[in-house]
């Protein structure tokens, strides 16, 4: 269980420059008190009590600013995980469609909801261990049920979306499933547009529906946000990074860091 789904009740009282990076799964979010700062490549959001928060593998999260009352409850998914659940998709539709005019998913909720879903989310937990023959199917359908509420809340708050899901979300979801596994090495839309077995056209008519942005944006936001990461928190020379992530030198790296963010990677890392 720990490998694919664990959940939380975390409270923070440490100094206000210490952070939590959110990455590489689905985490489901409910403040239960206190405020803080959630960052991501694009944009910087204040989170607060009652808020209900959905981030999804495709960005990485910084958690920090936090006030000494800070708590949350905190369930987390593996990708893997999450794409054998019957009712995914269906929130994922939802999702897709919310981040399109939201950018992040940020839902202040009313006290009956709010602690509905934290009893739904309090279910899953480390006391599931002592089922032996049902534990995995349990699960599973607690996850379901929680995907199901959330879904329910995210129509509520959005109602000009559509319920039923078209073929063109889950092009959509198979892209960004796609992307996040292989950023590094492609860059280029024929890629992407050939393993859904779609038309480059195609793809980049969906992408821009759905979301607002190209599918050259939704790349350059991966790789800028795992370039601002190896900054951060690694030793790694300027070169070794942009090998990393696929560029073909240093110099092309040094370009597209500077178009991103307005500074170069050496000014980033020692700002």
């Amino acid at each position: 269980m720990e490998d694919i789904l664990y959940h939380s009740i975390i409270k923070y009282s440490f100094e206000k420059d210490e952070y939590i990076i959110l990455e590489k799964g689905f985490f489901i979010l409910l403040i239960m008190n206190g405020t803080a700062s959630l960052d991501n490549a694009v944009q910087q959001y204040k989170i607060k009590k009652n808020d209900l928060i959905i981030l999804t593998p495709s960005m990485t999260h910084k958690l920090h600013e936090k006030s000494h009352d800070f708590t949350i409850t905190c369930i987390y998914i593996h990708p893997d995980y999450f794409d054998t659940l019957s009712d995914g998709q269906v929130m994922y539709h939802q999702l897709s469609r919310f981040t399109n005019q939201y950018n992040i998913p940020i839902l202040s909720l009313n006290t009956s909801t709010l602690s509905y879903l934290q009893e739904t989310m309090h279910l899953i937990s480390e006391s599931l261990e002592q089922f032996r023959f049902y534990k995995s199917g349990i699960i599973s359908h607690l996850c379901n049920f929680l995907l199901l509420q959330i879904t329910d809340i995210l129509c509520q708050n959005n109602q000009e979306v559509s319920i039923c899901i078209k073929r063109t979300d889950e092009i959509f979801r198979n892209f960004k499933k796609l992307s996040s596994h292989n950023y590094r090495k492609h860059h280029d839309i024929l890629f992407y547009a050939n393993n859904l077995n779609i038309s480059t056209t195609y793809l980049s008519r969906i992408v821009k529906n759905i979301t607002g942005h190209t599918v050259h944006f939704h790349i350059s936001e991966l790789l800028c946000t795992e370039a601002k990461r190896l900054l951060d928190t690694t030793d790694m020379g300027i070169k070794e990074i942009a090998d990393e992530l696929g560029f073909s030198d240093q110099s092309v790296f040094g370009k597209f860091f500077v178009k991103a963010t307005g500074v170069s990677p050496l000014k980033y890392r020692k700002r």
